[in-house]
């Protein structure tokens, strides 16, 4: 009995030990406003809505570390998405939609298992002039805005800069070596007999040093069917004093049994921080896509945003967008121009 006391006093010290050296941060926005549209429907009729997450997409997360000595560290991540407006998951009857990672850390860098945000998206997010906000109108994360062609879409193309924001069943290793940080990734496709099919493979690296950044991803995914999809992406930022300038290049090919599908984003940009509680950003993103029958579209979007820091966690925003549209990527309203403007407020917890 007294060996087993002991051995109850000697387990429940360990489990102290491991406690302390664990760090669990709960972590979210909420992010709602009003938008205002015009041309959004064949009438050309414009539309007063309640906006969630128009600047910052809202998020209730969990990341946690643990020191296992040595420079050995555990870590995970898990991060749900929802809506203010009705307070719905993003995806329906999937808790943790955005992120679902666990993986070690140490000098050597790091490795993670699970859905995650692409190589490509992570390298992407060093030159967006609106760093990835506003992401349902501008295209480089999410594809905003854009409306592809049917076939295009069902081809595997996307409209974004990013080849996805996320791959699921994903392996994913990222090194930063002093100024330089490389990054490579590999999502399985889990398809019987053939590795290849339904995967996804990416390989990035960036160079961030004081003012400067610039870097560039390759990323190569393959359907169901067998068939490549090929995409990269290069730019860069940088700081003169109040003022960053930003800007990129994406290309993607999606193949198809005969021929293909191509979509490539340009896009360039300042942001100028007026106080420090006030910043101005404005930028302008042209989407072009080519379908096998030669024919293609484009859409041209100008966009002016703000913020004003009510406090470190607190922002009120604006902004104001025009979209024009030709060929193949008009709106199913058949609009071929359209105007938005945004307001609300963003608190991260």
């Amino acid at each position: 009995m007294k060996k087993l006391a002991m051995a109850l006093i000697a387990t429940a010290g360990c489990s102290a030990v491991a406690q302390a050296q664990s760090n669990v941060t709960v972590y979210g926005s909420v992010d709602a406003g009003v938008r205002y549209q015009t041309n959004t429907n064949a009438a050309g009729k414009d539309t007063l809505s309640m906006g969630t997450g128009n600047y910052n997409s809202n998020r209730l997360g969990f990341h946690g570390t643990e020191d296992l000595g040595d420079g050995l560290k555990a870590q995970f991540r898990l991060e749900s998405g929802y809506s203010v407006k009705t307070g719905a998951q993003d995806a329906a009857g999937v808790m943790f939609n955005r992120t679902a990672s666990v993986g070690l850390s140490g000098s050597w860098g790091a490795i993670n298992l699970g859905r995650q945000y692409t190589v490509a998206y992570r390298i992407v997010s060093l030159y967006d002039p609106f760093r990835y906000k506003f992401s349902g109108i501008v295209p480089l994360s999410s594809g905003g805005g854009t409306t592809l062609p049917a076939a295009a879409s069902a081809a595997g193309l996307g409209s974004s800069a990013t080849s996805g924001n996320r791959f699921s069943n994903d392996i994913q290793y990222d090194g930063k070596f002093g100024p330089v940080m490389v990054r490579a990734e590999y999502a399985l496709g889990e398809v019987a007999g053939d590795m290849s099919r339904n995967s996804a493979k990416a390989i990035g690296a960036a160079y961030t040093e004081g003012p400067l950044a610039f870097g560039g991803a390759y990323t190569r995914k393959q359907t169901a069917a067998g068939l490549n999809n090929d995409a990269y992406t290069v730019g860069g930022a940088y700081q003169f004093g109040a003022v960053r300038i930003a800007a990129g290049y994406s290309d993607e090919v999606q193949k198809t049994a005969t021929s293909e599908y191509e979509g490539k984003i340009t896009w360039a940009g300042a942001s100028y921080k007026v106080t420090p509680a006030l910043d101005i950003t404005g930028a302008i993103y042209q989407s072009k896509i080519s379908t096998p029958t030669a024919t293609s579209g484009k859409r041209n979007l100008y966009m002016i945003g703000s913020t004003y820091a009510l406090s470190k966690r607190t922002n009120l925003y604006a902004e104001i967008d025009r979209n024009k549209y030709t060929g193949v990527v008009v709106p199913a309203t058949g609009q071929r121009g359209q105007t938005g403007v945004s307001f609300g407020v963003n608190h991260l917890f």
